[in-house]
């Protein structure tokens, strides 16, 4: 089984400024003035275009398609991502996506434009989603929630974990792939602030020791990295974000590709170079 996984692709969407409303004009700005130079077309049409020149399974996009989740941007993420939409994506939202509470509700855009690509819903009253393949099922959650000004951070509801043991127990299921957005774990020199990380990553992690995933895959830190299982954290860990930001300084961005046998994980990473993506150095811990 081949998988691509690719993260936080911040399409950079022009969105009329009278309709930006309080923590959507300060990230937009932020946006404009830092981040939209790092997002050149070029590149991500050029990640477009690799990924239709392999042949995989399944592609996993683990959130932050937009900046600041105006309706327009996911209008025009949708547009762009289209030529990779079908049977084989799978999504999740990114906190971006949840910038705002106007994204959620009254109607939940990332639903509303991606709705056939997040998998089945497991509970109805939480969000946990799972997709079914021919070999591994993949199990989605959302760690994002509006928040105030500068904080970035998120937190996987504790039912949300519970329902998923349960679900993988009454089910059989001993081998699963799960996407979320935030890290459960960050190389040293790359360590998140409390405004920033997954606040109960800890809990997580325990409450997965007997029933771990094969991979647990998610973007949110800009910079890619390969972790292998150990006894603290007994499953992989891959991080491929940013797929569409220009490489430069810490932030070794691009996207990773992961052979899934009985045998063994071999797992490959590709970085933007002379205008297209080529295969470079995995970052492994």
């Amino acid at each position: 089984m081949k998988v691509i996984h690719i993260s936080d692709l911040h399409f950079p969407t022009e969105v009329p400024l009278f309709s930006l409303r309080w923590k959507m004009f300060t990230g937009y700005f932020n946006y404009f003035l830092r981040r939209r130079k790092r997002y050149p077309g070029k590149l991500y049409q050029s990640l477009i275009n690799v990924i239709q020149s392999i042949n995989y399974d399944l592609l996993i996009i683990s959130g932050d398609i937009t900046n600041v989740s105006h309706e327009v941007e996911f209008k025009k993420a949708r547009e762009l991502l289209d030529p990779l939409l079908n049977e084989k994506a799978f999504m999740i939202p990114g906190n971006h996506d949840r910038y705002m509470k106007s994204a959620i509700q009254p109607v939940d855009y990332f639903q509303k434009y991606f709705g056939e690509f997040l998998g089945e819903n497991i509970k109805e009253d939480k969000y946990l989603k799972v997709k079914s393949t021919k070999e591994i099922p993949v199990i989605g959650w959302d760690s994002n929630f509006p928040s105030g000004i500068g904080n970035a951070a998120g937190r996987v509801d504790e039912k949300v974990i519970a329902d998923t043991i349960s679900y993988l127990k009454e089910n059989g299921i001993s081998k699963y792939l799960l996407v979320c957005h935030h890290p459960l774990w960050n190389p040293i020199g790359f360590e998140e602030s409390k405004h920033h990380k997954m606040l109960n990553r800890e809990d997580v992690i325990r409450n997965l020791k007997d029933t771990p995933p094969l991979i647990y895959f998610h973007g949110h830190k800009h910079s890619n990295f390969y972790k292998k299982p150990d006894t603290a954290i007994p499953f992989t860990i891959i991080n491929s974000a940013s797929s569409t930001m220009v490489p430069g300084g810490r932030h070794k961005t691009g996207f990773h590709t992961i052979d899934i046998s009985p045998e063994k994980l071999i797992v490959k990473r590709y970085a933007y170079n002379d205008m297209t993506f080529v295969e470079t150095d995995t970052i492994e811990y």
